[in-house]
């Protein structure tokens, strides 16, 4: 029940207000705060000040009321009476610092009290939240009247009660009040439209979103809500792995797994921040369960303000979860938003810069286990590469790919394994974009590599030939398709290796014809002619082994299908057609000499050298990613059937 001065202490003194305070009272307790739930978070705040500094006078070995008394907060409903009770065993306040306190709007006594502390010698202010001297009062926005009983940890001091109700512009003062242990009562009147906060559950529900870390224990009902320790608080040698794991799994919605990583870290510049920061083992974005959301809350002194706080870090760290707390961080008056924008991006800096230099040693440190952790959440990593432009060149470090050594390869590896004595013009990081690797191996562009013993990295992704489209460079060599790479004549033990391999297969297929210059010219021209709405050049090439012909300076048929699933998605408008394309032949494979020779003969040969000239674009424009749909080959091929059976045209 609420409490109320003895029947026979002296009556309560009637006050009013100081600093024309009823117009501010009523923006505090009706407009400052988006949500109502606040209130619960404000008052407990205050509660934890309280015992904080009660705690601080006994560690002094100042004469302390109670002083055995457990330092808690208790949280009591009073259904008949639709009252709601937060009651702490702090260092309470004598009659005139609740006048001092409540009476006047932003004073705030933590905020004194922390600035004494700051000046003592020795004195600790970091555990104190309140600053503002206004939370007090959004107990207004669900109570029609609230009763505050203290007694002082003073032990000469007397119990006190203040009142006051809603929209009020005074308040009553009195001894006594029936407070008769060390601490501070606070008693609302719950209005009509607050009846939600008579049920237990729900009570709990708000101490563990706003005030789940809060050190002292937190009982409602009997139990205490807030079970969870604050680690970020902790030094990180202090804290074992099992209690990361234990935290992790109660703190976080949807953390039932083990965690792969954490990173619990502390620094001082530009703000005091403590983080810890999990990373987990698994993602549902993958099983088409939604976007994820932020993951990383934005505490002050261990208290909720914005959690998940989409500033703390990028998008593309949405995978990672934690909490970021900052002492001194400036905040709105009601607490629920930061205020210095600038300082929050300093803040997002030091998170962030200190994840990707986690990354980067965990890497170095074990190797598989990163690869592992990067096979889940590479994408992210793609996504920020794509979009962060500040970090691109950190968040490329840690990507890694599939190579064509066999082994998955990160930028910088490539870049040390790369020849010292190369020309600069091939002084180059390639990829090959492939739906797999077997057909990565066997694709005609990878044919050079293979010739000149250059490593190329494989690709499988749309994604991930965007990745190396927006990445461009890296430590100072430009990243190429392997379409576009000129990588020179074979190196003379790989020309050697290539004669004595000749025997077998398509290699000696290749060797017992090849067209020579004024042949190949001829061709090439007959190409021309022939498919002029769809070549724009054709060329030889020697660089071709097993390949009969080849596309190059083509758009990336992995960002064309890109193009497609955007159009399809946006107003599932067609793809504007290919230009002409740019064709490489090898004029030493048995279908680019049978071509030729075709293409002279008679009325039946040229119509089927005709048809084979459209599949011989068709077939490279496959290999290159590039058929949109190969359906529309059918009517060649169907036409191909009809003349190798019959023979005619």
């Amino acid at each position: 029940a609420p409490s109320a001065a003895d029947a026979d202490a002296p009556p309560a003194e009637e006050r009013r207000f100081q600093a024309e305070t009823a117009s501010l009272l009523n923006i505090v307790s009706n407009a400052l705060y988006t949500e109502r739930e606040v209130f619960l978070r404000e008052l407990l705040s205050n509660a934890s000040d309280a015992l904080e500094k009660c705690r601080q006078r006994r560690v002094a070995n100042e004469p302390t009321a109670d002083g055995d008394d457990e330092l808690k907060i208790t949280i009591t409903v009073d259904q008949d009476a639709k009252t709601l009770t937060i009651e702490d065993s702090g260092i309470g306040m004598t009659s005139d610092e609740l006048a001092t306190n409540l009476g006047t709007i932003a004073l705030s006594g933590s905020k004194k009290f922390a600035a004494e502390a700051a000046a003592a010698e020795g004195g600790d202010a970091s555990a104190i939240i309140g600053r503002f001297g206004v939370g007090f009062y959004s107990a207004f926005m669900v109570g029609s009247k609230v009763t505050v009983a203290s007694r002082s940890a003073d032990p000469a001091a007397a119990a006190a009660t203040w009142v006051s109700a809603d929209g009020a512009e005074t308040y009553s003062l009195a001894p006594g009040g029936g407070k008769t242990s060390r601490g501070t009562k606070v008693t609302i009147d719950l209005k009509d439209d607050a009846a939600e906060y008579l049920k237990e559950p729900r009570l709990r529900e708000v101490v563990q979103k706003y005030s789940n870390f809060v050190s002292f224990p937190i009982e409602v009902g009997g139990e205490v809500a807030n079970g969870v320790g604050a680690v970020w608080t902790r030094d990180p040698r202090e804290v074992k792995e099992e209690e990361y794991e234990a935290f992790y799994k109660r703190a976080f919605k949807g953390a039932w797994d083990t965690p792969s990583y954490h990173l619990h870290f502390r620094a001082d510049a530009p703000l005091d921040v403590k983080c810890v920061l999990f990373l987990p083992s698994f993602h549902t974005e993958k099983g088409g369960l939604g976007r994820l959301e932020p993951g990383v809350g934005l505490y002050s002194r261990k208290v909720r303000i914005e959690d998940p706080c989409p500033d703390i870090a990028p998008d593309w760290c949405r995978f990672a979860k934690g909490v970021v707390d900052s002492e001194d961080l400036p905040l709105s008056i009601s607490r629920e938003k930061a205020q210095d924008k600038r300082l929050i991006a300093k803040l997002q800096d030091v998170v962030v810069r200190k994840l990707l230099r986690f990354l980067q040693d965990a890497a170095k440190k074990d190797r598989e286990k990163y690869l592992e952790w990067h096979a889940e959440f590479s994408t992210f990593l793609k996504e920020g590469a794509c979009h962060d432009h500040a970090r691109r060149a950190e968040i490329a470090k840690l990507l890694y790919f599939d190579s064509s050594t066999g082994a998955q390869t990160s930028l910088d590896e490539y870049v040390a394994r790369t020849p010292a004595d190369l020309p600069e013009a091939q002084d180059k990081i390639y990829y090959l974009h492939a739906p797999t690797r077997d057909l990565a191996l066997a694709s005609p562009y990878y044919e050079a590599f293979k010739a000149s013993g250059r490593e190329c990295l494989f690709v499988y992704n749309a994604i991930d030939d965007f990745v190396m489209t927006n990445l461009g460079e890296h430590n100072g060599r430009k990243i190429v398709p392997a379409e576009a790479a000129d990588l020179g004549p074979p190196s003379p033990a790989k020309e050697s290796e290539e004669a004595e391999n000749k025997e077998d297969g398509a290699a000696a297929r290749a060797s017992s014809k090849k067209l020579d210059e004024a042949a190949a010219t001829a061709l090439g021209a007959w190409l021309l002619a022939t498919l002029p709405e769809r070549l724009a050049s054709v060329e030889s090439t020697d660089r071709l082994t097993d390949s009969p012909a080849v596309v190059f300076d083509a758009e990336s048929g992995a960002m064309r299908r890109m193009m497609a699933l955007v159009a399809q998605q946006s107003d599932g408008a067609p793809l504007p057609p290919l230009p002409k394309q740019k064709l490489r032949v090898n004029p030493a494979h048995p279908v680019v000499v049978a071509l030729h020779a075709a293409s002279s003969g008679s009325s039946d040969e040229k119509a089927r050298a005709e048809a084979a000239a459209h599949q011989l674009l068709d077939n490279a424009l496959v290999a290159a990613g590039l058929m949109d749909d190969p359906r529309t080959m059918l009517p060649n091929l169907n036409k191909l059937l009809e003349l190798a059976l019959t023979g005619k045209a």
